[in-house]
């Protein structure tokens, strides 16, 4: 009896369980009931008020989560508005990128034009300082070919026989085109003239005597007003026998239009080409011996 009185009560626990078990589904429906009666009414509240509820804190109702809302997030009109002002920021920071490449860019042409003028200014202080040594109707003429002659140096020199008795003979451009005014200038053009020369005919024409003879051969052209207007200069030959010798043919004219000949003669010294005479010819280029 006491067996069966246990298992009577163990099945009264069980069904008294079963009854509780029941009751707390009901109350749980209901409350779960009432919650979504109460967020209705304060949606409904909240969308007649014309404010926009916003997330705020978790609640735990019998394990599910339910959502307390409140009404701190700005409404949906207003933040549709954060892209576009997104939008404008960024479009300020690029035009702010644009001026400060602009004002680098403006800034670099400054430079250029700056170097550029001082450059010209230079340039133009020097020839200034030349000038005065020339006429003036032919001044522009005259200081370019002073600039060619003052270029010659032995770091400098030229490549080629053409070139060298191309320099060499700028400078008689110069000297007996009737160009120089002030006399005072020829030593400095006889003394890079005197570069392109070999060392014997160095060694036969000493500067002071050179200088004395190209200003009077000056004044004898001036006085007889004829001066030099054009030089023509052939390609160079080679010796057969000995390829460091060269010849370059050169043709001279004057203001009577008359036509010189000549043949110079240049050897290697150095690995530079060097002017070790010259001799006036026919118009065949052979020499005419000296009287």
């Amino acid at each position: 009896m006491e067996y069966y009185k246990k298992c009577y009560r163990i099945g009264v626990d069980i069904m008294s369980s079963e009854d509780n078990t029941k009751k707390t589904t009901n109350i749980s429906k209901q409350t779960i009931n009432k919650t979504v009666s109460t967020n209705r009414q304060v949606t409904n509240k909240v969308v007649n008020s014309g404010t926009t509820p916003t997330l705020n804190k978790l609640n735990s109702i019998d394990g599910v989560s339910t959502v307390r809302q409140t009404n701190n997030i700005k409404p949906r009109s207003q933040r549709n508005k954060d892209p576009q002002r997104n939008i404008e920021e960024n479009s300020s920071k690029r035009n702010n990128n644009k001026k400060g490449n602009n004002i680098i860019g403006m800034l670099f042409i400054v430079l250029v034009l700056f170097i550029i003028g001082a450059f010209l200014a230079i340039s133009f202080l020097k020839s200034e300082g030349t000038s005065k040594y020339f006429y003036k109707e032919d001044s522009v003429g005259a200081q370019n070919l002073y600039n060619n002659i003052m270029s010659i140096s032995e770091e400098n020199y030229p490549k080629t026989p053409e070139e060298v008795v191309n320099k060499y003979t700028e400078a008689y451009k110069l000297l007996y085109g009737n160009k120089i005014k002030d006399l005072t200038i020829v030593p400095n053009i006889l003394d890079k003239q005197r570069i392109l020369l070999s060392e014997d005919l160095l060694a036969s024409n000493p500067f002071e005597e050179q200088v004395n003879e190209v200003l009077y051969s000056i004044e004898n052209l001036k006085n007889n007003k004829v001066k030099i207007t054009s030089v023509e200069i052939k390609s160079a030959s080679y010796d057969q026998m000995d390829n460091t010798l060269a010849y370059v043919k050169v043709d001279k004219i004057d203001s009577l239009f008359q036509k010189y000949y000549y043949i110079y003669h240049l050897k290697l010294e150095n690995d530079k080409w060097k002017i070790t005479g010259w001799y006036n010819t026919d118009e065949n280029y052979n020499i005419i011996e000296q009287q």
